[in-house]
Order: C-alpha cells, then structure tokens, then sequence
C-alpha cells in the first residue's frame, strides 16, 4: 500500500515538474499585443469554400458550443453575441471552469471569462481570443490575465520556470485556448492540422447522462422524404483509426471521442428535416461487412420511452442487407465543405467498389464498436430495435408511392436507439 502511495506521489510530481519545464508554457506561449493578452490563430480550411459558406458553418459552431451549451455549472454564463454575416464576424461570451485541484476536501478552481472573435475570410477562420479574466477564491474583483499569467508575473527572471500560484492559471489557461484552435480545426478539417495541443485535463469534460422525458404514450415524429441515393460499401480492408490508448470518460461510464463532446439527444441542435436535407450518411453492417450510404428519409423521436431515430431504406440496396446483419450503426451529419465526398457516396454502388478510400473520409471506430467518420460534425450511434418492412396494406393514402417510389418494393423501416450523441 504504502509503495503504491509513493509510486503515485512520484508520478504527480514528475507531471508538475514537466509542466514547469515544458517550452508550451514558457516565454512567447502568451502573446500581448500593446500591454494586453491577446491570443490569435488562422485555421485554413483543407479545399475550396467561399466566405459565405465558412461563415454559415463558424456559425453553426459558435451556437452549438456557446448558446446551446449543456453544462452541470448553472453559474457558466456562455453565448453569442453578435453574427454580422456582412462583416463576416461572429463575437462571443466564454465562461468556463479551470479545475486546478478536486478531492473530497478541497476544490481548488477559478472561472476564467473570456470573449472569442472569429472572422471568416480567404478560406480561413481568425480566431482570437482576448479580454480574458478570473473570477478566483474570495476575491471581490476579477483578475485579469494580465496581472495573472504574462511572462513578466509567471515567469521566473531566467523564463525557464513557471512561478508557483501563477503557474496553474497559465498552465489551465494555454491548455482551453488550444482546445478551442483544436475544436475548430477538427470541425472545419475532420483532424487537427493546427498542431494545437491540449492536456488530459483541459480535455475531459463531464456530461450528465442521455435521458428522455417520461411520456405517457409513444411520441413519433415524422420527416418529408426524398429519394434515397445509391448505397455505398465500406471495404473491410480500409483502416479504421480506433484509439487503444487511455481514453476520457464521457456520459454514462461511455469513453469519449476525440475531437467530439457528448450531448443528450434532447439537445441535439437545429431541425432534423433541413439536417437530412443537407449531408447526411448512414453507416452499418459489421466488421466483415460494411456499408455506408447518403439519407434523406428519416426522423426523430421517442419510443418504448427511449430517444429513437429511424430511417426508411430501398429494399433493393445494399445498406438493407448490412443493417440487417449488424447490431448498431450511426447515423454522421457533415457540412458544405464535404459535399463532394456526401455526393460520391451517394452515386457509385457499394456492392463492388472500395467507397470510402474513393471518398477520401475517414473510418474511425465509435464506442459501441460502429463506424463513423472523423470528418462529420455531429454522429449518432444508434442500436437497432425494431425492422419492419413496410407492406402495401400498411399504406394508407395510396397517393403518396408513386411508381419511382415502389417499383423495387416498399421501403423498410428501420428504429433504432439513439445510444450517444456526438458533436463538434
């Protein structure tokens, strides 16, 4: 017991002391522009896109991570507050916790507030994040950064250590800011291209667990259809990048996902119909046997007092058989930026071509053991509860098939569980 409690005692100290020495946090890693902190970074966007698309996506990221933010600290004041599409610019309030320290005596922590610009323009998001203070301990007043983490007042006179109290707000404070250049990087990219790092620490996240409202009878909401485009198969022999290492505990006891935060399915952002209208691909089977295809028919919903989503698919497609083999499958929402790729998957059959390398995207492992994409925005993983093929007889206005519709036979309609919900 006792060499147990050395051994992790040595383990914490070696962490500080690399922190201290670690060239991340040391002189130049907190930049001052005329006496004040300013920290700034352009992340390019990989291919072609105009300044209007940049901006609609950026905006899309900022309600998502600042207005329709789901966090157990009710005191956490984030939101946008101004998008002038003309300008391009998208301001917004920043509140977070820097946890410094928790055990079941002490709770060490400060609440850094901040404001975060970002302007789109020549392909690129301008990220900047300044006017940034703490709300620390029993002080009246905020400190700002400063007076808090400059070179001048957290470095030694050498600059090759951090100095002690000084050094947890510097550290914390780098770490969240390379969160963010990270979040955004890997939601306009599909993966870091920045090099921005974060810690473990700066990384893990808490969420409270999916839940759906009890109801008293069966809720289930219905989404205008479209066609549904040829279905695509992911060959068994594409790499699919899983991560062995440690991971971080989301919801649930469900360990989290690079690059992606959990959310409960009843805050799953915008409306579903424009979201299937937009880029939306479904991918199941098993790990044999893959395949992975554009939707436009589906929905959300409640069911047996679960979330539910559920999809209607061509009984002459491939993705009919890969469903019915495989127990889970996601459902991943892309932006304008991969509309190339979304339109490839949907025009080349699947049955005999290797789509996902002709795609370019990337196969990453979900926790239920399904595949995604790292390139998508949001991602469902859903369990497969209910198949039902859906018969003539069942069909009440019989206006609505028409012969595009039925020549290959009804549709079969898939509901399955919606286990986790991942976004960007």
């Amino acid at each position: 017991m006792k060499n147990s409690l050395l051994f992790f005692l040595c383990a914490v100290f070696s962490l500080v002391v690399s922190a201290q020495d670690n060239p991340k946090y040391l002189v130049g890693a907190v930049p001052e522009v005329d006496g004040k902190i300013v920290f700034s970074k352009k992340i390019p966007v990989k291919g072609q896109i105009s300044d209007e698309q940049l901006f609609s996506l950026m905006e899309k990221w900022a309600t998502n991570n600042y207005d329709n933010v789901q966090t157990d600290e009710k005191d956490l004041n984030n939101r946008v507050l101004l998008s002038k599409a003309d300008d391009k610019m998208i301001a917004c309030l920043g509140e977070k916790y820097l946890e410094f320290k928790r055990s079941s005596l002490v709770l060490d922590r400060a609440k850094m507030i901040y404001q975060l610009i970002l302007e789109t323009k020549d392909g690129a998001c301008e990220v900047t994040l300044r006017n940034i203070k703490y709300s620390y301990s029993d002080s009246k007043k905020l400190l700002p950064a400063e007076e808090m983490i400059s070179d001048k007042i957290a470095l030694n006179k050498k600059g090759d250590k951090l100095n002690r109290y000084y050094d947890k707000f510097r550290i914390h404070t780098i770490d969240s800011v390379n969160s963010i250049y990270k979040s955004i990087d890997i939601y306009l990219n599909g993966i870091n291209t920045t090099g921005a790092t974060t810690s473990l620490q700066a990384e893990a996240k808490t969420y409270s667990a999916p839940s759906v409202p009890q109801k008293e009878s069966p809720v289930e909401v219905s989404v205008a259809a479209q066609s549904i485009p040829d279905p695509v198969q992911v060959a068994a022999s594409i790499p699919i990048t899983s991560n062995n290492a440690p991971q971080t505990i989301a919801a649930g006891g469900v360990a989290a996902m690079e690059g992606f935060r959990q959310i409960t399915p009843d805050k799953i952002p915008g409306n579903i119909i424009k979201l299937l209208g937009d880029w939306t691909l479904i991918t199941s089977g098993t790990a044999d046997q893959m395949n992975v295809m554009t939707a436009s028919w589906g929905g959300l919903g409640a069911f047996w007092e679960k979330p539910v989503s559920f999809c209607f698919l061509n009984p002459s497609r491939y993705s009919v058989e890969t469903m019915d083999k495989g127990e889970t499958y996601t459902i991943s929402f892309y932006t304008e930026a991969y509309k190339d790729a979304m339109r490839y998957c949907g025009s080349v059959s699947g049955r005999t071509t290797d789509k996902i390398k002709g795609s370019g995207l990337t196969p990453i492992k979900t926790p239920s053991g399904a595949t995604a994409f790292a390139e998508a925005w949001m991602i469902f993983e859903c369990k497969k509860i209910v198949a039902q093929p859906i018969t003539p007889e069942a069909v009440v206005d019989k206006s609505l098939p028409n012969k595009d519709w039925s020549k290959s036979g009804y549709h079969k309609m898939y509901i399955g569980e919606i286990l986790n919900v991942w976004i960007k």
